[in-house]
């Protein structure tokens, strides 16, 4: 199991198309992929459900954590916080 906390820095948060996209990436991957926003201290929800990362509520400057577990638990680490640190290639 891979976790993984980081900001999230786009101007739109986790809502719409960073939220899509985020959802997209998720969904290329085995592995059961969870978030969280740390921020509001909301509990786990499934990263490959766009309508449960709205329900999160993650603003700019908001702290998310991903607990990732499965067999490509690594790449999906990586592309998702390279998706994030990367503000959505915005």
């Amino acid at each position: 199991m891979i976790e993984a906390e980081l900001t999230v820095n786009s101007e739109q948060g986790l809502h719409a198309r960073p939220a899509d996209l985020f959802m997209r990436t998720a969904n290329k991957y085995k592995s059961d992929i969870q978030v969280c926003n740390l921020t509001n201290n909301s509990g786990f929800v499934s990263a490959k459900s766009i309508l449960k990362i709205l329900a999160l509520g993650v603003y700019h400057g908001y702290r998310i954590r991903l607990c990732i577990n499965g067999q490509d638990e690594k790449e999906a680490a990586v592309k998702l916080s390279a998706l994030i640190n990367s503000n959505f290639k915005e």
